[in-house]
């Protein structure tokens, strides 16, 4: 969190509450006069500190009270002295859930998990100190975070039967249904998986072929659990009814999908040997 303070360029008219209108003129009993500027994701940035626009923010008061709030530099708030604390999203589908300003949550079936979608975010807490000094304003940044990556899986059947697969479908649980806003998607940072606080996992479903030879499926996340190893069962359909699953421990396989490359998505690529013996 970054703290600065500008000069408003002009005020024509000050308006005080009843409390501040006093013959001794007690300063900690007025608001003072603040921004809150949310800041787009390091690793998205087109210029440094740049103003994340158009986000859904909600301020936490002193009196508990949570408010939807217009935020930016150019929204000025009146707060008074207290404790407060401000979270900022950008691009929530109708699939996640903001708890306490700090916690994600996305929405899940039976421990599937649901789209979170393209997502950024974050959270501040901070304390306001009240009065009105030269007429300042003080700005605090909201820094905000990637909150989901997509992961891709791809296999590629070859061998003698590989004509007869049908489709192939996956599973890999291990993924984060709930966790904290600031356990994100950070580039290099200071750890991979945190624990979450709800685990479940995601349904992959691949019927078509691609031109390479790869079926393809993709499921955007908003994390893995750190306290949950990410296991795949991969389930291959044939023509005839017939069907063959294979089990794989795909935690190493995924280190670094909170701290690398986090901009893109990550892909998981498998290259099986349908032969006549079903061999992988």
């Amino acid at each position: 969190m970054m703290k600065n303070i500008h000069k408003i360029a002009s005020i024509t008219l000050i308006l005080l509450l009843a409390s501040c209108i006093k013959s001794d003129y007690d300063t900690e009993n007025c608001p003072g006069y603040y921004t809150i500027t949310p800041i787009v994701p390091v690793e998205l940035q087109q210029t440094s500190n740049e103003f994340l626009q158009n986000s859904n923010s909600s301020v936490l008061h002193p009196t508990a009270e949570w408010r939807k709030t217009e935020v930016g530099p150019d929204n000025i708030l009146e707060m008074l002295r207290g404790q407060y604390r401000a979270y900022s999203i950008k691009g929530e589908s109708n699939q996640v859930e903001i708890e306490k300003g700090t916690v994600i949550t996305v929405n899940s079936v039976n421990g599937e998990a649901g789209d979170p979608g393209n997502l950024v975010g974050g959270y501040i807490d901070f304390s306001v100190e009240g009065g009105l000094v030269d007429y300042e304003v003080i700005n605090f940044d909201l820094p905000t975070y990637i909150q989901s990556r997509e992961l891709i899986l791809e296999v590629k059947i070859e061998g003698d039967n590989s004509e007869m697969v049908e489709s192939i479908s996956a599973t890999i649980g291990g993924i984060a249904l709930s966790r904290d806003l600031l356990n994100a998607f950070i580039e290099d940072g200071e750890r991979d998986r945190y624990p979450s606080l709800n685990t479940g996992f995601v349904n992959y479903g691949m019927s078509d072929k691609k031109e390479d030879g790869f079926y393809t499926d993709s499921k955007r996340l908003i994390g893995l659990d750190g306290n949950a190893k990410q296991n795949l069962v991969l389930t291959i359909h044939y023509k005839d009814g017939f069907e063959k699953s294979f089990n794989y421990d795909v935690t190493t396989d995924l280190d670094g999908f909170h701290t690398q490359e986090v901009a893109t998505p990550w892909v998981i690529s498998i290259v099986l040997r349908a032969g006549a013996d079903f061999s992988a």
